[in-house]
């Protein structure tokens, strides 16, 4: 009986045949690999979108091991999905690596769900599977040329800079070298140099910053790290005459690549000290917030500094631009919004120079959902 005429009758036993085969047609139908296994990892059934994503017709395939399509360093997940499954549990749109029938890996999401029989009992899995190695190249590709671009922009400012105090310091040295029965005004050339000289490794330093680190994200508590941040600023920040307050509202924990975002922090430490060279307060604070509709944390430090103008503070990101001409590269706050972006995050900056409430405020909002939370889960299977 044609499906169409199953949908008019009344009989329940036509019912469930039409359903049955308006499932079918959905599965057969379906651009998605639908598969099925029981709780050895044994393949049960295999539609067409599988075998088109994997090459493996349904007679090849069928009565195979699960692992078949799984690459060998990523097979400890099979375990971890199989006890997630046994304990009734839905895993939704797991991504990670699969491999086809020429052995190619493939990008997939993976939805994975409990089969059960009549009495509850979990006998296997269902798996709908979706090939996203396109997008995930795109993505690759993406982030390449905008590493690229930034890679360009940041060997061009590098050069300009760093030429500048290089020629100062040939010019100096020609002067030493034309005043040498002077023996004071030499040693007043030489001097010169070499505060040139450690000006270009400054700016050397501050750009070995612009490469990010490799190590881990790991889930750590923002208001802790803010606190073992400013424990190494402590005895400077005594000694310049500057107080602390902290406002750490929660202990949320969020997943971070550590090392970045303490560099963040101490560069807005770093800053806030040379705000107020007669001294003053910084605040420090940490809360839940949400932002754009995504939640995550909000971390502010704060100073009773000098402030920025106005006509700076449209600036104070780009790279080399600095207010402190004689101590400062400018690449600081530039590093720093490459690893808040980094985190999917959003900085900005709030100044005051009215002579009674100057100051300066960063505020940094970090959302719960970044790359590096994804990447640590992905790491640490369902």
């Amino acid at each position: 009986m044609p499906a169409l005429d199953l949908l008019k009758t009344n009989s329940p036993e036509c019912w469930f045949q039409s359903s049955a085969s308006l499932l079918e047609a959905v599965v057969r139908s379906s651009e998605d690999a639908i598969i099925t296994k029981n709780l050895k990892g044994i393949i049960t059934s295999w539609n067409p979108g599988a075998e088109r994503i994997f090459g493996y017709s349904e007679g090849e395939i069928i009565g195979s091991s699960i692992l078949t399509l799984i690459p060998d360093d990523l097979r400890s997940e099979e375990d971890t999905i199989l006890r997630k499954i046994q304990s009734g549990e839905r895993i939704d749109h797991y991504e990670t690596v699969r491999i086809n029938k020429k052995g190619e890996r493939l990008d997939v999401s993976v939805t994975i769900s409990p089969l059960k029989d009549s009495s509850g009992k979990v006998i296997g899995a269902s798996k709908v599977l979706r090939n996203v190695t396109e997008r995930k190249n795109l993505e690759r590709s993406v982030l390449q040329a905008e590493k690229i671009a930034a890679t360009g922009k940041m060997a061009a400012t590098i050069a300009h800079e760093i030429n500048n105090p290089l020629e100062s310091v040939l010019n100096l040295i020609y002067l030493a070298k034309t005043n040498a029965s002077d023996p004071d005004q030499v040693v007043t050339f030489l001097n010169s140099a070499e505060s040139e000289l450690v000006r270009v490794s400054h700016i050397a330093k501050q750009t070995l910053g612009y490469y990010r680190e490799h190590s881990a994200a790991i889930s750590l508590a923002l208001s802790e790290l803010v606190r073992e941040t400013l424990a190494i600023y402590e005895p400077k920040l005594t000694v310049s005459g500057i107080h602390i307050q902290t406002r750490f509202d929660c202990s949320a924990k969020i997943t971070l690549r550590k090392g970045e975002m303490m560099q963040v922090i101490s560069n807005l430490v770093t800053n806030a000290v040379h705000a107020m060279p007669s001294g003053g307060t910084i605040t420090a604070s940490v809360q839940e917030a949400t932002d754009a509709g995504r939640p995550g944390l909000l971390m502010s430090i704060e100073d009773t500094g000098e402030g920025i103008s106005p006509d700076s503070i449209e600036s104070i990101f780009e790279p080399f631009f600095t207010t402190r001409n004689s101590i400062g590269t400018g690449i600081g706050l530039w590093v720093s919004k490459q690893f808040v972006v980094g985190h999917k995050g959003r900085i900005e900056v709030q100044s005051s120079v009215d002579p009674i409430s100057h100051g300066t405020k960063m505020s940094i909002f970090l959302p719960f959902d970044n790359p590096y939370a994804r990447e640590l889960a992905k790491s640490d299977p369902l």
